[in-house]
């Protein structure tokens, strides 16, 4: 990690931060929801495969659609508490301000990333509605999976954004 084990782990204090931050929590444990249902059909489809000899049919489109959306979920909140992987060999012996300087690029660049993530998959669901792209055992429209990234992923644009601000401003102090 980036920031000495003396620090605490960032929680915002202003008001916008704690809405941001409150938001983030939501959309991750509404992910965690997701993620817990994947886990007990998947935990069905062993017992359904152990006991009658048959797997749920389309299970494994469930997971990755799951998957995919809890996965996507998780990334804002994990922005805001500063539990992303920070590589910091070169970082380690710079003064605060240095890395907070650097920690707010990191934060711009990934805003920047996610924004054009959201972007793009914006145009993805619109053009799997429109072609009508579905899985191929059990005809689940692809683009239902990219309705609840698509926010996620703009809500983690928005969270760089707001952690970057918050390291520029710790950059000053």
């Amino acid at each position: 990690m980036s920031e000495p084990v003396d620090e605490d782990v960032f929680a915002p204090s202003d008001p916008l931060g704690r809405v941001v931050l409150l938001v983030c929590r939501a959309v991750a444990l509404a992910g965690g929801l997701v993620l817990v249902a994947v886990a007990a059909m998947s935990a069905a489809s062993v017992l359904s495969r152990w006991l009658l000899g048959r797997s749920l049919m389309g299970d494994f489109e469930l997971v990755q659609l799951g998957c995919a959306i809890a996965v996507a979920s998780f990334l804002p909140y994990c922005q805001m508490r500063r539990g992303h992987v920070i590589v910091d060999f070169f970082t380690v012996n710079l003064e605060r301000r240095s890395r907070a300087w650097l920690d707010a690029l990191g934060a711009l660049l990934l805003a920047a990333c996610a924004a054009l993530v959201a972007w793009r998959m914006g145009l993805g669901l619109v053009n799997a509605r429109a072609s009508g792209e579905s899985s191929m055992l059990l005809g689940v429209p692809i683009w239902l999976a990219y309705v609840p990234m698509v926010p996620s992923f703009a809500l983690l644009a928005l969270a760089g954004c707001y952690t970057a601000w918050a390291d520029f401003r710790r950059q000053r102090q």
